[in-house]
């Protein structure tokens, strides 16, 4: 019997490997270790799916090469393992070395750099303040509600999500002062065993630094445990806290902020929901419940459908579809049911790829000891030039006690 040491290359968590639209693939870290992005064909691509840690280069080049009819030598293979590993994609003895490195300078900073001014927003000045004056000012409403105190905000591209951004924060501009704390929970694209993700970094904005309210932070640790930091890093480079983070220094530069990212792993595990929905209570019961002047955000897009995510092609019909459900999952927000909404996603084992459907569930679970009414404020989609589409829309919870 021979045994077989060669290495087995093995691609690791939270690299993304998508689709440009013209056939060739982008590999980039979504995690926020590596900022590097890189390009291959569709012959790299399929070699590097191979990459799952149980076979050896010469077993990826044989079965590269009778799949695509045509010689794959190993050397080929091993050329691009070390191109990934040189780069820290791949879960190799480098990359631990990375991560820890990573880990750690992450940690000793004390504010959140932007990730996206200058990107998807100005990064700052009179560019900025016209940019976001003109957006409320083009697709604002005048709607106000002053019991407000939980909203699904999009975290879409801001650019594609415009108009709901704009309905969503022109909203919550007519309906409040300057709250003392905004909860953001956004949703973790990033893969995380733990839940929770917090972090006590302000968060750098063009209209200057947003503070975070670290004591309150703290107190959501105690709750959760140290753990809740372990995986920190991922809001490095997250935009679903960062996108309502700018629009709450723009229109509330007094307010603190607590920035959480919820992870949907609770959501797959045997016990999971029953575990988190305790979890929840103990986070109401520990910090919510003694707080008055506060409002809960959820960073939440809905569906992802189209050949970015493995379908064929959308079209108008299969839009009309997720509106329909979209629109469902909406109004049992509103109504403020944590369970309702949960089935309104799981029922076809959340078929539409909802990626809010963490931020979404936990906001629910803050706010099920409250007296509430709620109202659906606005719905989108955004379909690009790969017949790709993500929908994305807003509600809000009033209290009636």
């Amino acid at each position: 019997m021979v045994i077989d040491l060669t290495p087995k290359p093995k691609i690791r968590v939270n690299v993304e490997i998508m689709p440009t639209g013209d056939g060739r693939f982008i590999l980039r870290d979504i995690g926020g270790y590596v900022d590097d992005v890189l390009v291959v064909n569709q012959l790299s691509a399929i070699i590097i799916s191979m990459f799952d840690g149980t076979k050896s280069p010469s077993e990826i080049a044989k079965y590269v090469s009778s799949l695509v009819k045509a010689d794959i030598p190993e050397a080929e293979v091993k050329k691009i393992i070390e191109t990934l590993d040189s780069r820290g994609f791949l879960e190799t003895h480098n990359f631990s070395l990375l991560k820890s490195q990573k880990k750690a300078e992450f940690r000793a900073l004390a504010e959140k750099p932007s990730n996206f001014a200058g990107k998807s927003f100005p990064a700052g000045g009179r560019e900025a303040e016209e940019f976001f004056s003109s957006t409320m000012e083009l697709f604002g409403t005048d709607q106000k509600d002053g019991r407000v105190f939980a909203v699904v905000s999009p975290h879409i591209e801001i650019l594609n999500g415009i108009k709901i951004y704009a309905k969503t924060w022109s909203f919550l501009r007519n309906s409040l002062k300057n709250p003392d704390v905004f909860f953001i929970f956004g949703t973790s694209h990033a893969y995380s065993e733990y839940p929770i993700i917090l972090t006590d970094k302000d968060f750098q904005t063009p209209f200057g630094t947003l503070r975070t309210d670290k004591d309150i932070v703290r107190a959501i640790s105690n709750v959760v445990g140290d753990e809740s930091f372990e995986d920190e890093i991922i809001h490095k480079t997250e935009h679903s806290v960062e996108f309502q983070a700018v629009f709450i220094k723009y229109l509330f530069p007094n307010s603190k902020i607590v920035p959480v990212l919820c992870s949907a792993s609770w959501a797959y595990r045997q016990d999971g929901v029953k575990r988190y929905i305790e979890t929840l209570y103990n986070i109401y019961d520990k910090v919510i419940s003694g707080l008055k002047d506060f409002i809960l955000v959820a960073g939440a897009d809905f569906a992802h459908i189209g050949t970015r995510f493995g379908d064929n092609p959308v079209n108008q019909y299969e839009i009309s579809i997720v509106r329909l459900k979209d629109f469902i999952s909406l109004q049992k927000f509103a109504e403020n049911s944590q369970e309702g909404f949960l089935d309104s996603i799981m029922f076809d084992q959340n078929s539409r790829r909802v990626c809010g459907l963490a931020p979404i569930y936990t906001v629910l679970g803050l706010t099920k000891n409250f007296k509430t009414y709620g109202k659906i404020i606005g719905w989108d989609v955004w379909v690009d030039e790969t017949l790709s589409a993500v929908s994305f829309g807003s509600a809000y919870l009033g209290r009636n006690d």
